[in-house]
């Protein structure tokens, strides 16, 4: 039902551009009111059956397998990609009263780089619970060199390696040190990411299963303890990679999401910082991480 949508959202997008293009300007009101009367008519029966079959627990438990496997088709991850080597790397490390911070990369597929900092306290015991951070649209660039957005949220990373965590703040494609293009369609009209079966958000999703996999590989991180956070589109990365991905024991989203009839109805997918896509997830927290883990403040 939801690729149904968004196939009409995207073929309405290229008629009106084709008969902008061709045709002088008329009248499309009505054809307007039409559309926008069959998503809602579409975005209400979605809602309405929304988890309609899901009353206990044990049937959550025998329903989110189908409903991961429907995450991964929607982000265009299916099948998955191979899990090649990240050829990880720290290229650089600085020293403060509190923390360290080490600058990395490492590639989720061969010769996609994602950029970080990995922040750990700088006395520690043995292994410590992670956070995962995913930026939102912050953009840090100086004298024409970007900096990546996880310089725009530093504060955040040093906080956790203070109070007991290390954490893994990655870069996204847009606003990275490496500087891609996340607005395709949004901002440059290439509608042909979408008949390619190419998505931004999935290339985000895939960068955070796979930053999962480079913090396994570290001494300081007990890997059966992992948090996300991020916010704005962050946010929405936190949902994504919850639900994608059962090693997350903890999940934080801030902002980045709303509800399907105010993405398709309202028009929040026309100018948000996150993509068409819902995700679900149960609630769940354990006794191993720290109380003040759900007291954290921004």
């Amino acid at each position: 039902m939801i690729d149904r949508i968004l196939t009409a959202f995207v073929l309405a997008g290229l008629l009106a551009s084709q008969l902008s293009a061709s045709e002088p300007a008329r009248d499309t009101s009505r054809g307007d009111k039409m559309i926008a009367a069959y998503f809602e008519s579409e975005t209400s029966k979605l809602e309405k059956n929304s988890l309609s079959s899901i009353k206990t627990l044990k049937d959550w438990e025998a329903a989110k397998g189908k409903y991961r496997q429907q995450m991964f088709e929607m982000l265009g991850l299916d099948p998955m990609p191979k899990r090649t080597d990240l050829k990880a790397e720290i290229t650089g490390v600085t020293e403060h009263e509190d923390f360290v911070v080490e600058n990395v990369h490492f590639q989720s597929r061969p010769g996609l780089y994602v950029t970080g900092n990995f922040y750990r306290p700088k006395e520690q015991t043995g292994p410590l619970p992670t956070i995962l951070y995913v930026c939102g649209h912050g953009r840090v660039k100086k004298n024409g060199i970007s900096y990546g957005n996880k310089a725009h949220y530093q504060h955040h990373g040093a906080w956790f390696a203070r109070n007991g965590y290390t954490c893994l703040t990655i870069d996204t494609l847009q606003l990275g040190e490496i500087e891609g293009i996340h607005h395709g369609t949004y901002s440059h009209g290439m509608f042909w990411w979408n008949a390619r079966g190419y998505s931004s958000a999935a290339v985000e999703a895939w960068n955070c299963i796979r930053a999962l996999d480079y913090l396994e590989t570290r001494k300081e991180v007990d890997a059966e303890r992992f948090g996300v956070t991020g916010r704005s589109g962050g946010g929405a990365y936190s949902w994504w990679i919850s639900c994608l991905d059962e090693r997350i024991k903890v999940s934080v989203p801030v902002a980045g999401i709303t509800s399907l009839r105010n993405h398709v109805v309202d028009g929040c997918v026309e100018g948000t910082a996150t993509a068409c896509t819902w995700s679900i997830r149960t609630a769940g927290t354990s006794p191993k991480w720290p109380h003040w883990w759900r007291r954290v403040r921004y």
